[in-house]
């Protein structure tokens, strides 16, 4: 089952001239501009952390709120041109408003506003069909029989292959908070089931042993990208 993460939020990278000039075109007219960022991140091999990632910037512009342009059903006919999973719609649409109706609640302080810039992260974390693939039990039976060789010298051969990951300072892994949530997760590295686990700063949540494996390989979340502080520093 994939696995969804969004954040919407004021974007205050947006430029000042893209505002002038939409709003000298219509002084009294109110617009969102909305700036999505799509990623797909495929998980090749969960197991030594392979994974691919596929990101496309889509804008959204001089979206009405005049004229009630900004309805759910809108939201939704956008995410249906940009091909996001159906099943995403709900949590990507109920991010995009919220973020939308704070700022126009907080643009009350500051009349002279006229744009609202969003920014939309979205990453989809898609499991590798070949992991599931029932036609391969034969080939199962073989890496069963491969287990011989110990998890250090397979992250030895992970480490050569890693283009300059920097892992994450071992302080910081060792520090990373036990949670147990009330409704059973689901770890997006192995995709397997939780009810206690571990919470990065980023609030993503992960079994102990995958998140601690991932860090020791590179110091990024593997949802979100944030950043941990790596081993060099300590």
């Amino acid at each position: 089952m994939d696995d969804y993460y969004c954040k919407a939020y004021p974007n205050i990278y947006s430029t000042d001239d893209i505002t002038k000039i939409i709003s000298s075109s219509c002084p009294n007219c109110n617009y969102f501009n909305i700036e999505f960022e799509y990623t797909n991140m495929y998980v090749l091999n969960a197991r030594k952390f392979q994974t691919f990632c596929d990101t496309d910037v889509h804008t959204f512009s001089n979206v009405s709120m005049d004229n009630k342009i900004m309805q759910e059903s809108t939201i939704i006919t956008w995410l249906s041109k940009i091909n996001v999973p159906q099943d995403a719609f709900r949590l990507v649409v109920a991010n995009i408003l919220e973020c939308a109706n704070d700022m126009v609640r907080r643009s009350k302080k500051n009349k002279n506003q006229r744009v609202f810039p969003i920014r939309v992260d979205f990453v989809v974390t898609r499991a590798s069909e070949d992991e599931s693939d029932e036609d391969d039990d034969y080939e199962i039976k073989d890496e069963e029989d491969e287990e011989s060789v110990s998890f250090e010298d397979e992250m030895e051969v992970e480490e050569e292959e890693n283009n300059g990951l920097v892992p994450a300072a071992k302080s910081c892994i060792e520090e990373l908070e036990m949670v147990k949530v009330e409704e059973v997760g689901k770890c997006p590295i192995c995709f397997e089931d939780f009810n206690v686990c571990v919470r990065m700063p980023c609030l993503h949540m992960f079994h102990m042993n995958c998140i601690r494996d991932w860090l020791e390989v590179g110091n990024s979340c593997p949802l979100c990208r944030y950043k941990m502080p790596t081993s060099k520093i300590e």
